[in-house]
C-alpha cells in the first residue's frame, strides 16, 4: 500500500505529550521555499507585500529547502523541472506541507496538451491546491490558513462550499437521458505557403553588400527583404559555403537558428540568421541564410567552426526536430527535453487530446 505521506506529517504532530506545542509551532512557522516557474510568482510576492502582508499569518518566504517546511509551487512544472521539484521536496525536513497555485500547475493551463507538461501532484504529494489564472493573494492566504487549521485540528477541509443544485431542472433535462460531451473542432488546414520574395526599399549600403555577395555566391539567390534585412536562399550543399563567406564578410554572431517543417513538402527548411558586433556598418545588418533537407534524412553540416555561439541552437533543433547536425559532439542527446520526448516540435507529433466525462 503507498503510503499518505501528507497524513503521517500530520500524525506526527498529534503524537506524543507535547503534541499541543509542536502543532502551536508548525502552525506559526510556514517557512515556504518558493518553487517559482511561472508568472504566478508575481502574485506570491504580491501576498507577502505591504499590502496583504501574508507574514503576518505566520507564513515566510525561505530560499533554503533545508530549512523549510513548505513548499508553494507557483506555475508550470515541466518534465524537465519535475526533477528538481522532487529534489528539493525531499531535502526538506518533517513535518512538511506544499500548496499548489495557479492554473499551469493544476492543468497545465494554456498548455495542457503541451509535450513537456507534467502535473505536479505526481511528483510530490499536494496539501493544497489555489486555482485561478492569475491566482489572487487572497486565494493564496486563504490556503496558508486552511493548512493552519488542518495542523491544528489534524483534518483536511476545503474552503470552497456549494450549493447543491438539481441539474436536470436547471439544464430542462429528463434526469437519465443521455447527453453526450461536445467534441472538439477538428479542421485540415490547407497547405500553408511560405512566400520570402524580394522587396524594393531605399538602401544604398544595402544594395552594394548584395552586390559583393552575389559576386562571391553565383550558386545563391540572395535579394533584400526590407531595410537592413538581406535574405539568401541557396542549396543544402552550399551551406558551409556560405557561411564561411558570411563570416569572412565580418558577420560574427548567429542570431538565431530556425527549422520550418513542411510535412506536405517531406522537407525541412533550415534558416541562419547572422550579424556583426565587429564591423560598425554591418551591426544593424541581420542577414538570414536558408536551404531545404529531406524530412526523412534530416542531415546538415554543424557550422560551429564559424560560430561557436550555435552550438547552443543546433541542440535545441536537434531535440525539437530531429534535425542531424554533421560536427556538433551533442548529436544524439537529450539537452531540453525528458528521455521519452522525440521531437515535440515536427507537425506528425501525437499531441494528448482532450477527454470528456460525463458524470450523473
Amino acid at each position: 500500500m503507498k503510503k499518505d505521506v501528507n497524513a503521517e506529517n500530520i500524525e506526527f504532530l498529534s503524537s506524543g505529550l507535547i503534541a499541543p506545542i509542536k502543532k502551536w509551532g508548525a502552525k506559526w512557522s510556514l517557512w515556504a521555499v518558493h518553487l517559482v516557474t511561472s508568472c504566478c510568482g508575481v502574485e506570491l510576492a504580491h501576498a507577502y507585500a505591504s499590502g496583504y502582508d501574508a507574514e503576518r499569518w505566520g507564513s515566510l518566504n525561505f530560499g533554503m529547502m533545508r530549512q523549510t517546511n513548505l513548499i508553494i509551487v507557483e506555475g508550470t512544472i515541466t518534465k524537465k523541472m519535475a526533477r528538481a521539484l522532487r529534489i528539493t521536496w525531499e531535502q526538506m525536513p518533517d513535518p512538511k506541507f506544499v500548496i499548489l497555485i495557479g492554473a499551469c500547475g493544476i492543468e497545465g493551463g494554456l498548455f495542457w496538451n503541451s509535450y513537456h507538461i507534467t502535473r505536479p501532484w505526481k511528483i510530490i504529494p499536494i496539501d493544497y491546491f489555489v486555482p485561478g489564472c492569475p491566482p489572487t493573494p487572497e486565494g493564496l492566504i486563504s490556503a496558508i490558513r486552511a493548512l493552519q487549521k488542518k495542523i491544528e485540528s489534524g483534518e483536511a477541509k476545503t474552503t470552497a462550499k456549494f450549493r447543491e443544485t438539481d441539474l436536470a431542472k436547471l439544464l430542462g433535462t429528463e434526469v437519465g437521458k443521455e447527453r453526450k460531451p461536445p467534441k472538439p473542432p477538428l479542421k485540415i488546414a490547407e497547405k500553408p505557403e511560405i512566400k520570402i520574395e524580394p522587396k524594393e526599399v531605399e538602401w544604398e549600403f544595402g544594395k552594394k553588400l548584395i552586390e559583393e555577395l552575389k559576386n562571391k555566391m553565383p550558386f545563391a539567390e540572395i535579394f533584400a527583404i526590407d531595410i537592413n534585412r538581406i535574405y539568401i536562399k541557396t542549396e543544402s550543399k552550399f551551406y558551409e559555403k556560405v557561411a564561411e563567406l558570411l563570416e569572412s564578410e565580418g558577420f560574427d554572431h548567429v542570431k538565431s537558428l530556425n527549422v520550418i517543417d513542411l510535412p506536405h513538402e517531406n522537407k525541412f527548411v533550415v534558416e541562419c540568421s547572422v550579424s556583426s558586433y565587429s564591423v560598425e556598418e554591418l551591426m544593424p545588418v541581420i542577414v538570414t541564410f536558408s536551404v531545404e533537407i529531406p524530412r526523412d534524412k534530416p542531415r546538415i553540416p554543424s557550422l560551429i567552426r564559424f560560430w561557436p555561439s550555435i552550438d547552443y541552437q543546433e541542440r535545441e533543433m536537434h531535440d525539437f526536430f530531429g534535425v542531424w547536425f554533421e560536427g556538433n559532439p551533442w548529436m544524439g542527446n537529450k539537452f531540453l527535453l525528458a528521455p521519452e520526448v522525440e521531437t515535440p516540435l515536427r507537425k506528425d507529433f501525437k499531441l494528448e487530446e482532450p477527454s470528456y466525462v460525463l458524470e450523473r
